[in-house]
This record gives C-alpha cells, sequence and structure tokens, in this order.
C-alpha cells in the first residue's frame, strides 16, 4: 500500500529534538515518527488485552 502524507503542526524544540534523534539513529523524521507512532499503538492494543494494566 502507497504511503500518505500526514501533516501535524509541533512545537519547534519538540521538531528539533525529533530531528536530532532521527540523525543519531541514521533514519529520516518519517521514519522516526512512523516507528513511534507504531510502537505506541501497539503499547496501547496490549494495555486494552490486559485489563488497562499498565505496560512501560
Amino acid at each position: 500500500m502507497p504511503k500518505v502524507p500526514l501533516n501535524v503542526r509541533v512545537d519547534p524544540a519538540l521538531l528539533e529534538t525529533l530531528k536530532t534523534q532521527a540523525k543519531n539513529e541514521n533514519r529520516t523524521l518519517s521514519n522516526l515518527i512512523e516507528t513511534a507512532l507504531k510502537r505506541y499503538l501497539e503499547r496501547g492494543s496490549l494495555r486494552s488485552k490486559n485489563g488497562g494494566a499498565d505496560n512501560p
């Protein structure tokens, strides 16, 4: 499936932090954000399956 653009507004300091992290991990900003969003959703899914228990 082709990827689609997504526009979001973030605090300038957050953007700089994300860019730095992407550079440190030798990946694109888009890839860093996509990976972070997937992990966030996976963790939320795990919490739901465990009755709302926190999973760090």
